[in-house]
């Protein structure tokens, strides 16, 4: 687009997405209201597409989120008409974005439209001359051959497809948002945007371009946090909940995704992959043992926000049916706090012990029992999922994590930490700051009628200060299971099992990598996603500041290759980041934004 004439599309603001809901009623409250409560009722089934998953279902919301979003895409339309009329005024061909009206709008609103794109009418009436010179490069597509090229021709001309586009717009999304009124399910409707060339290309590979500009992305994302009023107790993406994720319905098949290795369809980097950008020949190395350290790239992740203080990332590499790792971190063997996100490693630690006594247990077929009979028997996978998901049904998660803790002494479980890892200053003796919801539980497999695993002493307690390295290495271990050594595997843990804690990891209320999918236009360029993490965070006094952290493991095949003729592409990083803040909304805005950048980095292959 031209920016010395044309003007840019512009913001929408909650004032005309409200009005123009209402519009559509024309005006009626009640039959305008009684839409809204429809929506607010079928919110999961329509907000992904309006891009409204990350606010609350509130009738007002749906107001304001579904008319900014029908005033967006007349907006889009316009100036997708524009961009060719841009082309047209540097004397390109041009292809017409829309077909011309049959029944065109008349010619004084023709012209009106016409004048729309242009900075001013002045500047309209000195680029006309342009179209005249350039008219067998544009008129024949917008349905001008008829026409003779004069000055008045040319703005009615174009300004009739300016205004087909944008009712078109407007009778798609109309219907779009009648259809989710009645309860229908609605899938992502947004038209792709034009190259250079006026050649449609793929909204991804242009969303994978505009997310290069890392200010304005922090700045989307915090437009987001405010829109929904966030604050320190109620932010947009941190305790977000998968029951408004995109990927709840993929979970169940997580453990399934989590085999697949590259066939003639799909690909992986190989032994050794060169960065673009960079030209940086990265090699792949074995997935150490347990007990041994992987070498680090240190600077690999300098291009991270100040924010972030310390981080881990390890992108795995099909070589010969097994994952190669490459690591990188930022600080990744600093030892500090990482909250919440630690709780997963006791849960673990418990499946392995498990395993151990029984190595055909499936821990789905047991249940925790209260040695005391004080509580109920409770199944395994309920009682991870509730640390996970933050659900609450049947106790809080820090008093979970901290009966999991309960079946290893503290300083036993700190060195079978410190064994997994190579890691030798790991300190992990510390609690979750509530007692233990069952304080003598004991591990009872329903199928063998049996008694598996007994509490222990709780020993000499501390703190829990471990490293991004220490968390991204039990993430990767899990999710890769299939792909490592079995020297590099958890000690006894079976799959078996194992499979039942990526399901509930499936179930993280933060949801950053969501956000940074859907940032980077890839909901419809992925196939066989999973994301499992685990979140982190608490205000530390001592430090007078916020500190978030984010545990993950995503996988995806990747099919933006096939765009150029080349095969699919496995994706699968893991990743550990701790950021620190004295603004909690603004640290939640910059972790999403991270991520976001990390898995930018890693489609484009910027990053590996």
């Amino acid at each position: 687009m031209s920016t010395s004439s044309i003007l840019e599309p512009r913001t929408i603001s909650n004032s005309e997405g409200q009005a123009e809901f209402n519009a559509l009623f024309h005006n009626n409250p009640q039959t305008a209201d009684d839409a809204a409560l429809k929506l607010k009722v079928y919110w999961s089934k329509w907000s992904v597409a309006f891009d409204a998953q990350w606010f609350d279902p509130t009738e007002t919301n749906a107001k304001i989120l579904t008319g900014k979003k029908l005033l967006e895409e007349v907006e889009q339309a316009k100036f997708k008409v524009a961009d060719a009329i841009a082309l047209a005024l540097d004397g390109k061909q041009v292809i017409a974005p829309v077909t011309p009206a049959v029944n065109p709008v008349n010619n004084d609103e023709a012209v009106a439209a016409f004048y729309s794109i242009f900075k001013s009418t002045q500047v309209a009436d000195k680029e006309v001359e342009k179209l005249i010179a350039n008219w067998d490069k544009w008129a024949d597509a917008f349905g001008g051959q008829w026409y003779a090229p004069e000055p008045y021709n040319a703005k009615v001309v174009a300004g009739r497809l300016i205004a087909k586009a944008m009712a078109d717009a407007k009778n798609k999304v109309t219907k779009v948002i009648m259809q989710a009124i009645d309860g229908k399910q609605i899938s992502p409707f947004s038209e792709p945007t034009n190259n250079k060339d006026n050649q449609p290309i793929p909204i991804t590979v242009n969303k994978l371009e505009q997310a290069k500009d890392r200010v304005q992305i922090f700045k989307d994302l915090m437009k987001i946090e405010i829109n929904m009023n966030a604050s320190a107790d109620k932010l947009a993406f941190l305790y977000r909940g998968v029951q408004n994720s995109p990927y709840k319905q993929d979970i169940k098949d997580y453990p399934e995704r989590l085999k697949a290795k590259p066939d003639n369809n799909v690909v992986s980097y190989g032994e050794t992959v060169v960065l673009k950008g960079s030209d940086k020949t990265v090699t792949f190395s074995p997935y150490p043992e347990v007990g041994k350290m992987p070498q680090i790239d240190q600077q690999g992740l300098d291009f991270l926000h100040g924010d972030i203080q310390e981080a881990c990332v390890c992108v795995g590499s099909f070589v010969e049916n097994k994952i190669k790792a490459h690591w990188l971190g930022k600080n990744a063997l600093t030892k500090g706090q990482f909250w919440s996100s630690t709780k997963i490693i006791p849960i673990l630690n418990v499946l392995c012990k498990v395993n151990a006594n029984s190595p055909d247990t499936d821990i789905d077929n047991c249940v925790i029992r209260d040695r005391d009979r004080r509580k109920r028997d409770l199944p395994f996978y309920e009682l991870v999922w509730d640390v996970v998901s933050y659900g609450d049904r049947i106790a809080s998660s820090n008093s979970l994590a901290a009966m999991f803790k309960r079946f290893e002494t503290r300083p036993g479980l700190e060195n079978w930490v410190k064994k997994i890892t190579g890691n030798p200053n790991s300190d992990f003796r510390g609690s979750y700051g509530e007692p233990a919801f069952i304080y003598s539980p004991e591990v009872y497999d329903l199928k063998k009628r049996k008694v598996l695993l007994i509490p222990a002493s709780e020993g000499t307690t501390g703190e829990n200060l471990l490293t991004t390295y220490d968390l991204t290495r039990f993430i990767s271990m899990l999710g890769w299971h299939h792909h490592i050594t079995q020297a590099a595997r958890f000690p006894n843990a079976q799959w078996v099992s194992l499979e039942s804690i990526v399901r509930a990891m499936g179930t993280d209320a933060c949801r950053y990598a969501d956000v940074a999918i859907k940032t980077l236009g890839l909901s419809g360029s992925i196939g066989s996603p999973v994301i499992i993490s685990k979140l982190g965070n608490g205000y530390s006094s001592s430090r007078n500041r916020y500190e978030f952290v984010y545990v993950a493991l995503v996988q995806f095949v990747d099919e933006l290759p096939q765009a150029e003729g080349n095969p699919a592409k496995l994706r699968t990083v893991s990743m550990a980041l701790r950021g620190a803040s004295r603004d909690a909304v603004q640290l939640d805005a910059r972790m999403a934004a991270e991520v976001t950048e990390i898995l930018r980095r890693v489609v484009t292959e910027e990053l590996a």
